[in-house]
């Protein structure tokens, strides 16, 4: 096609030219006809020409190179459609296609090589390749496997995708898609599907790799990385109709840096959750390189990362090991331990972690921990990478240095988004967004020009006149942005609350990792664990100070009775109570970013509450059997047991089932409050309440509103049967009328089996107030 026009598409859309134009340049100097502002490419950097035998690519002698299929080249033959990257092998890319003379120009594309689809409209797979190279082309056979694995028909390597994913059959009705039982998903223009009739254009997802249907053939593009980000009229109301997001609109081409900056109640973080899709806006879209994010969310939620203000790592463990346990709940069940361990090696390194790979994550700089947090999202390689207020906290040398970390991640062939108060270095940035109140644009571009905006001398200033007249100068800004063309019609989002991926492995599976994991954090902690046994042996010293040394035998004295035997058991069953209070009312509010960031990619809150139960029944059974045996040491035991081999037994069984479930109720305490300080008066109350309900300090049997109180408090279940396992009627100086005092076997399992259906209820509480730490919640 001697006399065909050539499309060149590049991040900021397609240009189309004619042999009339002969010579067209492209580079990064302002004068250049197609400019590409990336550093590695040269001022003037190829020039293509049209001659009498067709069009031609011609490097201009560039620094860093010219690249076609990762080989270097000098010059290119234009007769066929290519894709050439500037100034290294995954540089800015451009797109070379010829076009008859008089044809139509085609529309914008989705490619890495072009400008966004507009946001809102429905993924296929003949928008998403236009004007795109695929990376490889197979042709569907009767069955096709799908999968990691080298013996699949299409190997994908990527650790997204199951050993063997997926499988097409081809049918008489055409070509059909089973998903082959796998964790990750399969997905057909963004819905997750267990299986499908295909048609022409559908695109297919798995992990980084889509396909794309063409009658029995199949195109293959990877995600490398390279997305843009196009966002535009977002708003977000909430009750009462306080706007938070006004009208939020920007574009952000691949491999940007974005920092998002104002004052305190902008919409800073709202503006995060909408962007993440974590909380869905409500109005506007938000495009994933052309996709819609709302739309094909379950799809493209795996291509986003999340670094939280919080740390989301468990400080007592080391670099290695947490990034261990987050790598075996985050990749699927058929993840190898090498292939798991070869991915975080890679990640130690990316981030120049190599050096604390060993370290414990709380003695690591603000700098480092920050860092950590990022490798931990970037084990499953998102291409779109959100941080808030990352620098927090840190001083300025740590926070240029996250800067400096993040303006690299950038470099490397991702899109990052950070929202930050620090605008220490914002010139690492290629763009800069500020919100002021109410969650209206101030100023959206390079960050050279942002001082010269507001006519600021500094940053300072900036924040001032954006907090003083948020409207003003958001009237201002509008005034610099071309209107985008809009139907007429303000979008609305249409999303609904997002909810959390399906696990990647069993719950069992999970259950395992979460026991271990917790299991390691807790030894790790030395001080913790050393606290969690020295509680019980401080308990335990306590029952010596109660006078007497008769125990539970009758008293050698001419009535036969004393106080000595109820008072041991109040002090056993309130100081299981209080020891089982203790280890649980600050778990979940401490772990609670960890949570919230592991619920949103998969972890099942069974299987994490689940764990907690199994290691507090193991801790709480090693608190028992000291407290009592170290307590009761030197004191004479019950005659008899009722339902075990050993009195001594008996009491153990009895104040660890008391503990556990005293545990579970610290726990669902833990998972309302919204502070670890807020805990401390409550274990306080709770302690004070059990023990005046336990039926030990007066009889509560009869009281009238008292007793129907006390069924409520697991220490009176828990008093009831340690006093009919040592018989404390024939013991006590004022026995209680209390049937459950019976020294009967069945008084002792009614009272164990309410106690026990006590923790059965309150653990299913607990369950279903972990939902208000749920994705969109």
């Amino acid at each position: 096609m001697t006399g065909a026009a050539l499309l060149i598409g590049t991040q900021d859309g397609e240009r189309r030219i004619t042999p009339e134009e002969a010579v067209l340049r492209i580079g990064r100097d302002p004068l250049c006809r197609i400019v590409v502002d990336d550093p590695r490419v040269s001022r003037e950097h190829v020039e293509v020409e049209y001659l009498p035998d067709g069009w031609r690519l011609r490097d201009l002698g560039s620094r860093n190179g010219t690249y076609a299929a990762g080989v270097r080249v000098d010059e290119l033959d234009l007769a066929r459609p290519c894709q050439v990257r500037l100034g290294a092998a995954d540089g800015p890319s451009v797109t070379l296609r010829l076009e008859p003379v008089g044809a139509g120009a085609l529309p914008m594309t989705v490619a890495a090589a072009a400008g966004p689809a507009r946001p809102g409209s429905a993924a296929s797979g003949s928008r998403f390749e236009a004007g795109r190279m695929p990376s490889a082309t197979y042709r569907a056979a009767r069955r096709t496997r799908i999968g990691r694995a080298p013996d699949n028909d299409i190997v994908l390597d990527d650790l997204q995708v199951s050993r063997y994913h997926a499988e097409l059959l081809d049918t008489p009705g055409g070509l059909k898609l089973v998903d082959l039982g796998t964790h990750n998903g399969t997905f057909v223009n963004g819905r997750r599907l267990s299986e499908a009739d295909l048609r022409p254009g559908d695109l297919l997802s798995f992990g980084r790799h889509q396909l794309v249907v063409d009658g029995t053939q199949l195109r293959e593009y990877v995600d490398t990385g390279r997305v843009s980000l196009d966002v535009d009229g977002l708003g977000v109301t909430v009750s009462g109709g306080k706007r938070l997001l006004d009208n939020v609109s920007f574009a952000l081409g691949e491999c940007s840096l974005l920092a998002v900056v104002g004052p305190s109640g902008a919409g800073k973080s709202t503006l995060l959750g909408a962007l993440t899709g974590y909380r869905p806006a409500n109005e506007g879209a938000v495009s994933y390189q052309g996709r819609d994010l709302y739309a094909e969310y379950d799809d493209l939620r795996q291509r986003i990362g999340l670094v939280p203000q919080d740390d989301i790592l468990h400080s007592a463990l080391t670099v290695r090991r947490a990034l261990r346990y987050a790598a075996a709940l985050r990749f699927g069940s058929d993840v190898t331990a090498v292939e798991r361990e070869r991915r975080i090696e890679e990640v130690i390194a990316q981030l120049g972690l190599a050096g604390q790979a060993d370290q414990r994550i709380d003695t690591l700089s603000g700098g480092q921990r920050k860092r950590t947090s990022v490798a931990l999202e970037l084990l499953t390689e998102p291409s779109l990478l959100f941080l808030d207020e990352p620098t927090s906290g840190l001083d300025p040398a740590l926070d240029r240095d996250v800067m400096v970390s993040l303006r690299d991640l950038a470099d490397r062939g991702r899109t990052v988004v950070v929202v930050t108060h620090s605008p220490l270095h914002l010139n690492v940035c290629d763009r800069v967004l500020v919100l002021g109140r109410g969650g209206r644009v101030a100023y959206f571009g390079p960050p050279g020009d942002l001082l010269r905006f507001f006519g600021a001398d500094e940053y300072a200033d900036v924040f001032k006149r954006v907090y003083d007249d948020p409207d003003d100068w958001a009237a201002r800004h509008a005034a610099t942005v071309t209107p985008r063309p809009t139907s007429g019609e303000q979008a609305v989002s249409s999303a609904q609350p997002t909810e959390a991926p399906p696990p990647r492995q069993s719950r069992l599976r999970q259950l395992v990792i979460l026991t271990r994991r917790m299991a390691a954090v807790t030894l790790a902690d030395r001080m913790y664990a050393v606290l969690l046994l020295g509680l019980p042996l401080g308990l335990a010293a306590l029952l010596h100070v109660i006078p007497g040394d008769d125990g539970f035998a009758e008293p050698d004295n001419p009535l036969g009775r004393s106080a000595e035997a109820s008072q041991l058991l109040v002090v056993l069953v309130i100081g299981a109570v209080f020891f089982g209070l203790a280890g649980g009312v600050r778990e979940l509010v401490r772990e609670r970013p960890i949570y919230r960031r592991e619920r949103a990619v998969g972890l099942a809150p069974g299987a994490y509450l689940g764990s907690k139960l199994l290691v507090f029944a193991v801790v709480n059974g090693a608190q028992a059997a000291l407290f009592v045996a170290v307590g009761l040491a030197g004191r004479t035991q019950a005659e008899d047991a009722l339902a075990l081999p050993w009195p001594l037994l008996e009491s153990v069984v009895v104040v660890w089932v008391t503990a556990l479930v005293a545990t579970v109720t610290g726990l669902l305490v833990s998972a309302y409050v919204s502070t670890g300080e807020q805990t401390m008066p409550i274990l306080v109350g709770l302690v004070m309440a059990q023990l005046v309900l336990c039926g030990g300090l007066f009889e509560v049997v009869g009281r009238q509103g008292v007793e129907y109180l006390s069924w409520l408090a697991p220490s009176r279940w828990g008093y009831a049967a340690a006093a009919a396992s040592v018989d404390l009627r024939s013991l006590a100086l004022d026995p209680s009328a209390d049937a459950l005092w019976n020294h009967t076997a069945g008084a002792w399992w009614w009272a164990m089996g309410v106690l026990a259906l006590q923790g059965v209820v309150v653990t299913g509480a607990t369950r279903w107030a972990l939902r208000r730490h749920e994705p969109g919640r």
